[in-house]
């Protein structure tokens, strides 16, 4: 791990906030993580749930599309995701919504993790190979 040897010139006091931040960050990060794992039922989700760079990726349906959404409108509201989501529209942001939802577009891969990440459905990590090169997602695909 590379250590941003900068940090090191700070405060002390600086240093403990961003450790403190870095603490908070990382119990929110474990809550999240429980949460997909432990209450989300991840080893059951869809094919269309997994990263774009796994070989079974596969894009969501429509119906995927609804549940998510309706779901996180539940949460926030429908103003509130289309931005997060960053959709903006001078009339009504809801109609790519709608299209994705109706089937008539295809929803962009972002907007669609994004989703996933917010409704607690996923976990984000930072998907570099590892030291040997390996994709992280294949540890759990059974060699053939």
């Amino acid at each position: 791990m590379r250590v941003n040897t900068n940090l090191f010139s700070l405060s002390a006091e600086v240093q403990a906030e961003i450790n403190e931040r870095h603490e908070y960050e990382q119990e929110l990060s474990r809550r999240h993580c429980s949460y997909v794992h432990f209450i989300a039922e991840s080893i059951n989700q869809p094919d269309s749930y997994r990263s774009i760079d796994d070989p079974k990726y596969r894009e969501p349906t429509p119906s995927e599309i609804r549940e998510v959404f309706e779901h996180l409108a539940l949460v926030h509201s429908k103003g509130i995701v289309t931005k997060m989501l960053g959709i903006k529209g001078k009339s009504n942001p809801m109609r790519t919504i709608n299209r994705w939802i109706d089937g008539e577009s295809s929803i962009p891969y972002p907007a669609w993790r994004l989703m996933l990440i917010l409704d607690g459905r996923v976990v984000q990590t930072n998907r570099l190979p590892t030291e040997t090169g390996e994709k992280p997602w294949k540890k759990y695909y059974k060699q053939e």
